[in-house]
């Protein structure tokens, strides 16, 4: 452009310096323009001044990001003569559908570079928002490439309300608040029998688990009990969600929420809350669709919505109140968990016998209960045992008694009933006739017990360990840090009685002691299962040592206790190696599992 200026100037100037009879020159036709971007030449400059120049590229590549509007950008790749030489500029012109793009570079002239070349990669933005949909051409430094638009490259402008519809809107009247109400209850499943050989009958409020036992129907049933003191949590929109408001539900379980825009809302309940978790724990909620314990509503203008009931069924009964003047005292026999009937003592020896016995009436038993013997001529030893804790219906509970044997030989049965707390004795079935016994045979010389071959027993429980961490970090009872200062809590290890066994679970036995590396045993000399009480047992056994093991991650046990750990025999440990003597019962050879809760 430079060399044509230059001419026409030096053209314009030749008639001017030449006489009268210089021919004049015949026109020439001026260059025509074209649409192209003023670019800086590499001409040479005089030493010590920067030099400007134009990149040399030999590759662009269009990339179109996944968005709305389309960004697209331009790649190029190329490469700089030195390490001295950087890109200075990116100049960017669009005419119609034709992007014009030059990468200028700069060089300082008074450096000495090596003559190295320099790979570069340079990624340039284009401004396409806007653009409707058609193919565009893009060039950079000579080297082109092109991309396609399927849609105008625009979002719609909000429409502008007119004046008449503003006008509208203004005199429209917000819709009226409305409201939710709801109930949380016991959904009460109450379960008779099952001790010994006789069957578990359900009530009415009962259905069946597909996996055994029975749970509450998920129906609020005529009688059943609202739970007070429930704090129920709102979210706004469906569920998951709170945040919004919360609330306490009254001395009938209801609950409400006033003044609510239309909408929907999430109710719901966290039975791990601080406030929650005594009043709530160990149950679970039976509502069809609720069983994460929330519920989705929808709020209309002006009305109450209903429906926002959650039932919870408890995994034992909690401690009801009853007039005490009308309810019934009854207890069952569950088990023997030591000294079986007709075991030979020496004279004057002294024993622990233990007994697993359910609350069987309608009243519950309270610390003021006691165990005591009702003979004329007890047996030396214990007469009276206090229950150290609170029994509700349908719950179990272990009790032991020390004696100590005759000193003359004989057959000897040790008769026992409960007493209520006005000293009221009754006994099994509530029969004043029936009572829980023990019999023991005293003979001269005998040291050991004389059981019949192959009449030992290993026996115990398997039951859910709890550890419930409350919504502020703190954990609840029951628990144990696993390190000081940790923060780290699991399961004590200890069967609290309001703690829920494990049924169906697959219990082994080896006739070996467990391998001191905590594998499993290899030899397997039986399986059992338990039952609804979580309780188990190997009986016909002879004298010698034994490994019980539960595996955890078995067909049959992953199900029912993973994710979880044991906290008893201890920490990780789901074995205990046992020593029998003939026709010793070992029955107390529990195991405790602490479930992990998301």
């Amino acid at each position: 452009m430079r060399k044509l200026l230059f001419i026409g100037l030096l053209l314009l100037l030749l008639p001017a310096c030449g006489g009268e009879d210089a021919v004049e020159p015949a026109p020439t036709t001026a260059p025509v323009p074209t649409n192209t971007i003023a670019l800086p030449t590499e001409t040479a400059v005089p030493s010590g001044e920067t030099i400007r120049g134009q990149a040399v590229v030999d590759s662009i590549e269009v990339e179109i990001l996944e968005s709305f509007p389309v960004q697209v950008n331009v790649i190029a790749r190329g490469s700089l003569p030195d390490g001295c030489t950087q890109i200075e500029n990116v100049i960017q012109q669009r005419d119609a559908s034709n992007f014009q793009i030059v990468v200028t570079t700069l060089r300082p002239g008074d450096r000495m570079c090596t003559q190295n070349v320099v790979p570069f990669t340079e990624t340039i933005p284009l401004d396409v928002v806007g653009l409707e949909a058609g193919a565009y051409d893009v060039e950079v430094n000579g080297r082109t490439g092109s991309f396609t638009l399927s849609t105008d490259n625009s979002v719609a402008a909000e429409p502008t309300e007119t004046p008449a519809a503003a006008a509208e809107s203004a005199s429209t009247p917000e819709p009226e608040a409305g409201a939710l109400s709801g109930l949380i209850w016991h959904d009460v499943c109450a379960v008779a029998g099952g001790e010994g050989d006789t069957e578990a009958e359900a009530g009415e409020g009962c259905i069946a688990n597909p996996d055994g036992g029975f749970r509450a129907n998920g129906v609020l049933d005529e009688g059943e009990p609202g739970i007070a003191g429930i704090l129920v949590e709102l979210g706004e929109g469906a569920c998951p969600a709170v945040g919004l408001a919360t609330t306490t539900t009254d001395d009938d379980g209801a609950f409400a929420f006033a003044d609510l825009p239309v909408g929907e809302y999430c109710v719901s309940v966290n039975p791990l809350d601080e406030q929650n978790e005594p009043l709530l724990v160990p149950g679970e909620w039976t509502v069809a669709g609720a069983e994460l314990g929330s519920l989705t509503i929808t709020v209309a203008a002006g009305e109450t919505a209903t429906g926002a009931d959650l039932g919870w069924d408890y995994q034992f009964l909690p401690i009801p109140e009853v007039d005490l003047a009308t309810c019934t005292n009854s207890m069952a026999f569950v088990a023997d968990l030591t000294v079986p009937d007709d075991t030979v003592f020496a004279p004057g020896t002294e024993l622990v016998k233990e007994w697993r016995l359910r609350n069987s009436g309608t009243c519950p038993w309270t610390t003021d209960y006691a165990f005591v013997a009702i003979d004329e001529e007890p047996l030396a030893g214990d007469a009276e045992v206090a229950l150290a804790t609170a029994v509700a219906p349908g719950q179990t509970i272990d009790i032991a008694v020390n004696l100590i044997a005759p000193d003359a030989p004989g057959t000897y049965r040790s008769n026992w009933q409960m007493t209520n707390a006005n000293g009221d004795l009754f006994g099994v079935g509530g029969f004043i006739e029936d009572a829980i016994y023990l019999r023991i045979v005293v003979e001269e010389g005998a040291d050991t017990a004389t059981p019949e071959p192959n009449s030992a027993a290993i026996g115990g429980v398997v039951w859910a360990d709890y550890c419930l961490l409350r919504s502020d970090g703190s954990p609840s009872a029951g628990c144990i840090e696993t390190e000081d200062g940790s923060g780290i809590y699991i399961a004590d290890g200890t069967y609290a009685g309001y703690e829920s066994p494990i049924a169906g679970l697959t219990i082994s036995l080896s006739p070996t002691a467990c391998p001191a590396d905590a594998t499993n045993p290899t030899a397997v000399l039986a399986t059992t299962t338990t039952d609804d009480d979580g309780l188990y047992s190997f009986t016909g056994l002879d004298a010698g040592s034994f490994c019980v093991w539960v595996d955890a991650f078995s067909a049959e046990n992953v199900d029912l206790l993973i994710p979880g750990d044991w906290t008893y025999p201890a920490p990780g440990v789901g074995a205990l190696s046992v020593i029998l003597s003939a026709g010793e019962e070992r029955l107390a050879v529990d195991f405790g599992w602490d479930y992990v809760v998301d």
